[in-house]
């Protein structure tokens, strides 16, 4: 049930974006493309190779090590796209990236892992993502309300000029209910045990590094590729802010998945936060203005 209230809820914030959308925007994402391109090749190669990195420097088991790149592989969905809409980012390019990579990692996700199962654990991964699955969600969750919001937009403009400025406090509300649900209410199918205290400690320091490690990775090499300031932020979030439900679910086909799961748990309860730490420092807004939204 929880799962569900999540979902409508996204389903309506991501309907809510839209409307603050035109096709122009999506148009110059894909006219100009350096800023998509920048910001798949900081996504896709970048970060899993800085998560390798990460994963053979630090001192955790083998599996925790092939846990800390599963977290790389998998780009996250709805939530960057509202952050980088709350914090002024590129939008556009945003929800264009989440596409993008959701489209491929069907096919990206399997073949890094199974090298990194080999180089880290010695052992093959059998890995199967149904690419028509991904596609029916990132459709369901992403494409199909951004694009009714944009025809809102476009044809009923009063309606959503008058709606624009209670979203500017509705969407992040509904963002907090999401984040809330998730937190406390979130269905757990997993049969591994609870993540002691003091794992989590040990594990926080190597996952925080993978988070602001890619959010600046995609920061600076945005800024290297002369990016505007929007798509610079956009860049370094959707690089930096990852997948944790799809995680998860690609752990449940690994072997010795519990030990796989804690890294991806601990990513999950903190790195939102650190998003949101990153964009108030990185983004035009005040911490106040973002405190009156």
């Amino acid at each position: 049930m929880a799962d569900i209230l999540v979902n409508i809820t996204l389903i309506i914030i991501m309907v809510g974006i839209g409307m603050s959308l035109t096709f122009t925007d999506f148009k110059n994402v894909f006219v100009f493309p350096k800023s998509i391109f920048t910001g798949i090749g900081s996504q896709l190669l970048i970060l899993p190779a800085f998560s390798f990195l990460l994963a053979y420097l630090a001192p955790l088991s083998s599996f925790e090590k092939l846990g800390i790149v599963l977290i790389a592989l998998c780009p996250v969905g709805t939530t960057s796209n509202i952050l980088v809409h709350l914090f002024r980012g590129n939008t556009a390019l945003s929800i264009s990236m989440t596409i993008v990579n959701s489209l491929m990692s069907p096919f990206t996700i399997p073949f890094i892992i199974t090298v990194a199962a080999s180089f880290f654990v010695n052992e093959s991964a059998d890995v199967n993502i149904s690419f028509s699955d991904s596609f029916v969600h990132i459709l369901l969750m992403v494409i199909l309300p951004a694009f009714c919001g944009l025809m809102i937009k476009h044809y009923l403009p009063k309606i959503a000029d008058t709606l624009s400025s209670p979203l500017k406090w509705i969407l992040p509300l509904m963002l907090l209910i999401v984040f809330t649900i998730k937190i406390f209410f979130g269905s757990n199918n997993s049969v591994c045990h609870p993540l002691t205290f003091s794992e989590t400690l040990y594990i926080a320091p190597f996952v925080l590094l993978l988070n602001i490690g890619g959010m600046y990775g995609g920061f600076f090499i945005a800024k290297g590729f002369s990016l505007n300031k929007p798509s610079q932020l956009t860049v370094a979030i959707e690089t930096g802010l990852q997948n944790t439900a799809l995680a998860l679910s690609v752990a449940t086909t690994l072997p010795n998945s519990c030990e796989i799961e804690k890294p991806v748990l601990v990513y999950a309860m903190l790195t939102f936060f650190t998003a949101v730490v990153f964009l108030l420092i990185h983004s035009d807004m005040k911490i106040k203005d973002f405190l009156k939204k």
